[in-house]
């Protein structure tokens, strides 16, 4: 098992999605990642929880988006494998193993695709619609 804690400075991609001249960014991100057979597959079972900040496409205010993610990976030996995989399933999230994985990218990938994409804040708690 491999676990840890992400800043905003391992996470470019993130910081340059989220950010803009008004949003102090504090982003937390930790991650589990372990190894398990799935389907009889080989696979990465990823744990992702997360604080990110975001602006409000209502009233344009920020909040917290919290993230709480748990993604299964099936892992292919190579190209081929993973090809007659998609091929027998399309939908299938898969990698190619790799002995140098980058482990950050790949949490900082599954945290952008987990980002709303019209943020707003929980039903209810815009300042903009008390005032309406």
């Amino acid at each position: 098992m491999l676990s840890g804690s992400l800043g905003r400075e391992s996470l470019p991609r993130l910081v340059a999605d989220v950010a803009d001249s008004l949003t102090p960014l504090h982003v937390a991100v930790q991650y589990r990642l372990s190894g398990v057979t799935e389907m009889g597959r080989p696979a990465l079972v990823l744990e992702i929880e997360a604080d990110v900040p975001l602006r409000c496409q209502r009233c344009l205010g920020l909040y917290q988006q919290p993230i709480s993610l748990r993604t299964v990976l099936p892992v292919a030996r190579d190209e081929v494998e993973l090809a007659r995989w998609e091929s027998d399933d399309p939908m299938l999230d898969a990698l190619v193993a790799e002995p140098d994985m980058d482990v950050v990218a790949l949490v900082e990938d599954e945290v952008l695709l987990s980002l709303p994409v019209v943020p707003e804040h929980p039903e209810g708690c815009c300042p903009v619609e008390k005032l309406i």
